[in-house]
């Protein structure tokens, strides 16, 4: 039994190191002046979404070819929501308050978030990058599982934020393989769609 549970976890994993590695090389394919045009598409339809006023949400800044939320997180700083930039300590991720325009920091993989005199949320919603979604809502990130944990770790605390999954729709596949620790997404937000999930 264990042997087959190895197994299937192996299957599993490879396949989800596929579809990241295909939908990854789709993103990078995108030229600078799509995902400048992508990226604004995304952040007017997070800005249009039913946020409760004064919720607190974490939101991220791009590495690489990322979708940039730069406009959302100023806009959503302008409105009144808590904004928080995810960064990894030793016992996980947390999300640091930032306001557009404070000092930010070099945090390790490629990015940069406030230190630690900023003040820690606890995010009502987490827009959240990926590598590859599909639409159930399943979703892989980069492998490290630091999402995985900070939202298992949210609900043991009895908080239940929304999950919103922010990408370009080339990061698209037919299916993400889940595995149990795996949080799939309340929507996804895309500069063509915003798919919701019944949960």
């Amino acid at each position: 039994m264990d042997a087959a549970s190895d197994l299937s976890r192996a299957l599993v994993a490879a396949e989800k190191a596929r579809v990241r590695k295909l939908a990854l090389s789709r993103r990078d394919g995108l030229s600078e002046a799509v995902r400048a045009e992508g990226s604004a598409a995304i952040s007017g339809a997070v800005l249009a979404l039913d946020l409760a006023a004064s919720a607190a949400v974490s939101a991220f800044l791009p590495i690489l070819s990322e979708v940039d939320l730069s406009e959302a997180i100023a806009a959503l700083d302008g409105r009144g929501h808590p904004v928080g930039l995810p960064v990894m300590v030793e016992a996980g991720l947390v999300f640091r308050r930032y306001r557009p325009g404070e000092p930010l920091a070099p945090l390790g993989f490629g990015t940069r978030g406030p230190g630690p005199e900023a003040p820690e949320i606890l995010p009502d919603a987490l827009l959240m990058p990926l590598s590859a979604f599909d639409r159930q809502g399943g979703r892989a990130g980069y492998g490290r599982g630091f999402y995985d944990r900070a939202v298992a770790g949210l609900r043991a605390m009895g908080r239940f934020p929304r999950l919103i999954g922010i990408a370009f729709s080339v990061q698209e596949v037919a299916a993400v393989p889940m595995e149990p620790h795996d949080a799939p997404l309340d929507m996804i937000v895309t500069e063509r769609d915003v798919f919701r999930f019944a949960r």
